[in-house]
């Protein structure tokens, strides 16, 4: 039974765990009064060993840990003895300051020292190993330490995490008491890890109006960037102002003013396309008209006759290969010239590399210089193992060089053009709104660019739908490959890919190439995926060559779940094997990892997967097909285990077995177009595992959410205002 709120004091000893997606941590101190250790749990900035800390809290009973103080809040006090003074001058809080120096300092000024530090800080050169130098880095870290002492009492004080005092103070000093009462909202754009919500609560507890003007411009921003974030180029304003109004709980007549002003004030874009308004970030407005405005010139521009008599070509390429060209790939081959920008679409089987083969050749012959490119690393990997030419991601082929604020900047632009008269790019159908902007701004008035991609597979993660609204618009030429090609291996994939297309139920078990295993419940089908992962990378002898696929994360047939069971029955714990927990990950030598978001400096993007080759002393070492890169701190947040991954991350990439989870609990994301893309990834396996009534829904359900982009309409010219 909890017991009544209790104030003790105390010095740290020990940090025992500290949370990484949160502020909690769980801590030892000596009690002053008692002389006596207890633990500490609760949520709040972090001490350091040697803090003297006065805790708030109420005693409880931990079934494994015993007795424990949960404590609601706590707050830095200067030491008060000798000891103290010198564990925590030495605990590294003050920089510059190690234990032989912070012995020497105490040894010197006794119980005194604390008031010298903060009152008479020149007496420090008395000290050996202090000179002019050290002494002011001293003073300042010792001042700044305090400064963030005193502003996370003020933060807890009002309700919200001291976690963020640091941050606070080394980004405003001694403005930033200022910042949080009169402009917290700045924090969104400033700080590291303060979104809207937290820049809100902290707003509203330091005592901000609902109603305030900067209040709810703020939450306009937030949620149009939040759905910016959801694939959407713009939003229609009144959807934009009936989600806001529920965040903000707001009137929406008052939120209509507020959006019409920012957008007069050129804080924001708009366009009015068939009666409605829609709403733009200056960035996505930007891009959105400057690919419209793009590929009209492309496609306008006049090419040169090839040299190259190119139906002759055909015919004596297809007798150097053997085997002859269905009548679209060669109508895409001779359309490859004839146009500033082309784009090649089909399903599994149906030749789109086969063509891309005959084009690369045909352009080689005309002297053309190539690039080839796409939008994840394993696809650009594919594409230069299926070419046999260097092949890039569109990040690496421009190469990044910082940021301008929120955007990406690249060496590579409007002002440096890539060195090149052909820009292939495989797998569109990833390709969003910003990278393709940052393509075209970097292709010279003459180079000709062809898209391939698969039109029915899932859009990209990011903004826009890039391929689907080209193809649309009916204003480039698209030359669609529909003849399925007889396959030795992998042809029960290929046609079942094409019948789930086409909305029929695939053909299971009458092979051993397509498989559906029936489960009771879902943890039986989480036990049958491990069993059935463990067989077959077995049977590959090689854990890259199977993937497991799900809809969703959560459930016992989601990634979190099933990356967790299939760790522990695949890479079990031994006596020297290397193991960090990050949060509720386990990371252990031997897992199969993921990164989750770019980071150029490593040269690493979001959905490159890798295997852990080593930890040693909290760093995690991951070796990628291209680079070995190695993590620590808070960068082990960018991995994640990729025993599982979602259906989207899989996109670009080609495994020789994948299994798929296909459960009742995922029937929000049951969609046709998601079951067909996870399918296309296998070139040799497929197993679902699943219920029947799951299958029939993923085949059935066509749904798909909308996306709002005006991208068709200005490649068509259509009247906008």
């Amino acid at each position: 039974m909890a017991e009544l709120l209790e104030k003790i004091q105390g010095v740290v000893e020990r940090v025992l765990f500290e949370a990484d997606d949160s502020d909690y941590i769980v801590f030892r101190i000596r009690r002053e009064d008692e002389d006596t250790l207890l633990t500490v749990t609760g949520n709040g900035s972090k001490p350091l060993v040697g803090d003297r800390l006065e805790i708030q809290g109420r005693w409880v009973q931990h079934k494994r840990y015993g007795r424990q103080l949960a404590a609601s809040s706590w707050k830095r006090l200067l030491p008060d003895t000798t000891e103290g003074m010198e564990r925590f001058l030495g605990s590294g809080a003050v920089k510059g300051i190690g234990p032989s120096l912070a012995h020497r300092i105490v040894a010197a000024f006794g119980s005194d020292t604390m008031n010298v530090m903060e009152k008479e800080p020149q007496r420090l050169l008395d000290i050996e190993g202090i000179g002019k130098k050290k002494l002011a880095m001293i003073t300042e870290s010792f001042y700044e330490e305090k400064k963030v002492n005193e502003l996370a009492l003020d933060l807890e004080t009002h309700g919200v995490a001291g976690r963020y005092a640091a941050r606070l103070v080394q980004k405003y000093g001694d403005d930033a008491p200022y910042i949080l009462r009169e402009e917290p909202y700045r924090m969104i754009h400033e700080i590291d890890g303060i979104g809207f919500k937290t820049a809100d609560q902290i707003a509203l507890a330091y005592g901000m109006d609902p109603e305030d003007e900067e209040r709810l411009s703020a939450g306009l921003t937030y949620v149009l960037y939040d759905m910016t974030q959801n694939g959407n180029v713009c939003v229609p304003d009144a959807e934009l102002v009936r989600r806001a109004a529920l965040i903000l709980r707001a009137d929406s007549l008052r939120l209509h003013d507020i959006l019409q002003e920012a957008i007069a004030m050129g804080q924001l874009d708009t366009a009015s396309y068939q009666g409605n308004t829609l709403v733009y970030t200056p960035q996505s407005y930007e891009e959105e008209v400057c690919i419209a405005e793009r590929i009209r010139e492309m496609t306008a521009m006049k090419q040169p006759k090839p040299r190259t008599h190119v139906e002759l070509f055909l015919d004596r390429w297809q007798d150097s290969c053997h085997f002859s060209l269905a009548d679209k790939q060669r109508e895409a081959v001779e359309k490859s010239l004839q146009s500033g920008m082309l784009v090649i679409t089909g399903g599994p089987g149906t030749g789109k590399t086969t063509v891309v083969q005959a084009i690369i050749r045909l352009a080689e012959q005309e002297g053309l210089r190539i690039l080839l490119c796409a939008p994840t690393g394993r696809a650009a990997k594919r594409l230069e193992e299926t070419t046999e030419r260097k092949a890039k991601t569109i990040h690496r082929l421009l190469i990044p060089d910082g940021f301008n604020g929120d955007m990406q900047v690249f060496e590579y632009n409007e002002t440096k053009l890539l060195p090149a008269d052909l820009v292939i790019v495989d797998e569109v159908s990833m390709l969003d709104m910003e990278m393709m902007y940052h393509l075209l701004q970097a292709l010279s008035p003459r180079c000709r660019c062809i898209l391939v991609g698969d039109a029915d597979q899932l859009p990209s993660v990011g903004a826009g739908a890039v391929l689907h609204d080209i193809i649309q618009s009916q204003v480039v030429p698209v030359v669609r490959l529909d003849t399925i090609f007889r396959q030795q291996e992998g042809g029960r994939i290929v046609t079942n890919a094409h019948l789930i297309n086409h909305g029929r139920l695939p053909v299971v078990n009458a092979d051993a190439e397509f498989r559906f295993v029936e489960i009771q419940n879902e943890e039986e089908g989480a036990a049958k995926v491990c069993q059935l992962y463990e067989t077959e990378t077995a049977e590959a002898g090689d854990k890259f060559a199977v993937q497991v696929l799900a809809p969703m994360y959560k459930n016992p047939c989601g990634v979190e779940h099933l990356n967790a069971v299939i760790q522990e029955k695949t890479n079990e714990p031994q006596k020297n094997k290397g193991e960090y927990k990050n949060g509720k990950t386990l990371f252990r030598r031997g897992d199969k990892v993921m990164q989750k978001q770019n980071n150029y400096d490593k040269g690493v993007f979001n959905g490159d997967i890798g295997e852990i080759f080593a930890i040693q002393n909290d760093v995690i070492y991951v070796r990628y097909p291209e680079q070995d890169v190695k993590y620590e701190g808070q960068e082990v947040d960018e991995i994640t285990l990729a025993y599982a991954i979602t259906v989207h991350k899989s996109q670009g990439s080609e495994y020789h077995t994948v299994i798929m989870t296909i459960v009742n609990s995922h029937a929000i994301m049951l969609q046709r177009n998601l079951f067909y893309t996870a399918v296309t990834r296998a070139k040799r396996k497929v197993i679902l595992v699943g219920t029947k009534m799951a299958l029939q829904s993923a085949v059935q359900n066509m749904r798909t959410s909308r996306r709002f982009t005006l991208l068709t309409p200005r490649l068509r010219e259509e009247d906008l205002c």
